[in-house]
């Protein structure tokens, strides 16, 4: 029998591997180091071209490349970071049968959360353009990461090019409505 951690995140090389979400007992499925070296290096030099930034939009996958093309700034690697970002939204657009999806994109200079916590959306996607990924902790130590500001247990975390699908505590909603 797997261990929790296996039965819990499903990771692979393989976009496949999103479909393992709508498994009930996987929180998180991961497309392992998804970054092409182009699309690496304009992520690595982002700061450099764009010093702050932050976006959030509703977008259509048909919009996604033409408003990336508009909002971010030329440099090497651009096409191929904006052509990533664009397939991503179709993929996830086509996972969940949407129409349009919340996008968001922010240059980080601290965590985004700060603190262990659940997100009350269905489903998100993350991806770590560049630095540490976004960190989970198991079913086992929840209790503990959710309610302590200074936690110090076990977690996991994303790397660097990974994307991943998390059910948030929205998912058991959007399943009751099907």
């Amino acid at each position: 029998m797997p261990d929790l951690f296996t039965e819990l995140v499903s990771s692979s090389d393989e976009a496949s591997v999103f479909s393992d979400i709508f498994l009930s007992y996987t929180q998180i499925a991961i497309w392992t180091d998804q970054l092409s070296e182009e699309a690496r290096t304009y992520s690595h030099s982002f700061k450099h071209f764009h010093g702050h930034f932050s976006v959030r939009q509703v977008l259509t996958p048909e919009s996604m490349p033409h408003y990336l093309s508009e909002v971010l700034k030329h440099g090497e690697g651009r096409e191929d970071l904006i052509q990533a970002i664009s397939t991503l939204s179709e993929m996830f657009c086509y996972l969940f049968e949407l129409e349009s999806l919340g996008f968001r994109m922010q240059l980080l200079d601290r965590a985004m959360c700060p603190k262990f916590h659940r997100d009350y959306v269905p489903c998100r996607l993350v991806m770590t353009l560049k630095g540490q990924g976004t960190q989970w902790v198991d079913d086992q130590c929840a209790a503990e990461a959710l309610g302590n500001d200074q936690y110090q247990g076990d977690f996991h975390q994303l790397n660097e090019g990974d994307i991943a699908l998390l059910k948030g505590a929205g998912w058991l909603e959007m399943n009751q409505r099907v």
